[in-house]
């Protein structure tokens, strides 16, 4: 217990310097009506949750995040898997012109949150995106690394997408759409294969700083005939602040 609680004062105290040091602070919190695994669209919980993110960048390119879902059914630490904490931290920049490398971790404090090392999962990923006049295309990489006791096993994807904003209204609007082939070799419980997955969301800008996600979906569509995944979305809606 006494270790839990030194964690939780460290982030805390982590995420109250960070705050004030770093060039921008953006918190986010929405409300899902099911939670899907982001990477491979594998179903954690049936039920609706409310996943909040706190983020911050700072002048070097450095950034860190605290991700939570909190499922609103059950209690907390129940050992759902809508129930979740994640830590991220990275870097991101420009490494030629119009080329932009996100590099980073986040570690996956699951199913019972402040368990540390007991069933949670590593993500290492990296990625390099190149601004076109269409859009943005990104490759990717992304590993799971699974701690002792986790009832998933760890592997990698590759993926290959396009994603594109648009401003609408003199900005009072915004739409925004991706599409990202995937190759799963196996990861966290499913079949190796191909998926296609992707985003598509209509934000409000009510002011300078507070944006409404009217409405945004996550979909995911398995391509391998052997894939025992089937088609499925997220719907969420929320709101984002941006802090600094």
């Amino acid at each position: 217990m006494k270790t839990i609680k030194s964690f939780v004062v460290s982030v805390s105290l982590f995420l109250a310097v960070g705050s004030v040091q770093a060039e921008s602070v953006t918190v986010s919190s929405y409300v899902t009506n099911k939670y899907l695994a982001f990477g491979t669209g594998s179903v954690l919980s049936n039920d609706a949750a409310v996943q909040s993110d706190a983020f911050m960048s700072f002048n070097n390119g450095f950034y860190a995040g605290l991700w939570s879902s909190r499922s609103l059914s059950g209690s907390w630490n129940d050992g759902s898997l809508g129930n979740e904490l994640d830590y991220a931290i990275g870097w991101k920049g420009s490494v030629a012109n119009e080329v932009t490398m996100n590099i980073g971790s986040c570690y996956f404090d699951e199913p019972r949150a402040l368990t540390l090392g007991v069933g949670d999962i590593l993500k290492t990923y990296m990625s390099v995106t190149k601004d076109c006049k269409l859009g943005s295309v990104t490759l990717g990489y992304e590993n799971y690394l699974t701690m002792p006791g986790s009832g998933f096993h760890g592997g990698n994807l590759v993926t290959l997408g396009v994603s594109r904003s648009l401003s609408v209204s003199d900005g009072k609007f915004g739409l925004r759409a991706s599409v990202i082939g995937v190759y799963d070799f196996g990861t966290l419980g499913t079949r190796s294969g191909f998926i296609a997955r992707g985003t598509v969301g209509v934000d409000w800008n009510a002011s300078k700083r507070l944006t409404v996600n009217v409405l945004g979906v996550n979909w995911f569509v398995p391509l391998t005939a052997h894939d025992k995944r089937v088609t499925n979305a997220m719907f969420t809606t929320g709101i984002t602040f941006k802090a600094k």
